[in-house]
């Protein structure tokens, strides 16, 4: 899946236009991963894939970017990236 930012963001020194979320490519084991870091941070959902912050660190790991970046977007790109990942884990 490929994102198109509303406006290039700007992320240590680079632009980008896009952000290329490879979520089909994702496991069950790449979920059972992220679950665990999410939640070794004290995070805790009954629904984790409708939590933002569940997929912040999913888009994170999809895309392979740190999850600075996804932190650093502007409010309306970071609702819409993290609203993508939650409709792709729940559809």
């Amino acid at each position: 899946m490929k994102h198109e930012f509303d406006k290039p963001v700007k992320f240590e020194e680079k632009e980008y236009k896009h952000i290329d979320l490879n979520l089909d490519s994702l496991t069950g084991k790449d979920m059972s991963v992220i679950k665990r870091q999410w939640a070794g941070e004290g995070n805790f959902s009954p629904v984790p894939a409708a939590d933002m912050t569940f997929c912040e660190y999913v888009a994170a790991h999809a895309s392979k970017m740190p999850q600075e970046f996804f932190e650093a977007l502007p409010a309306k790109e970071y609702m819409k990236v993290t609203q993508a990942v939650s409709n792709f884990l729940l559809t």
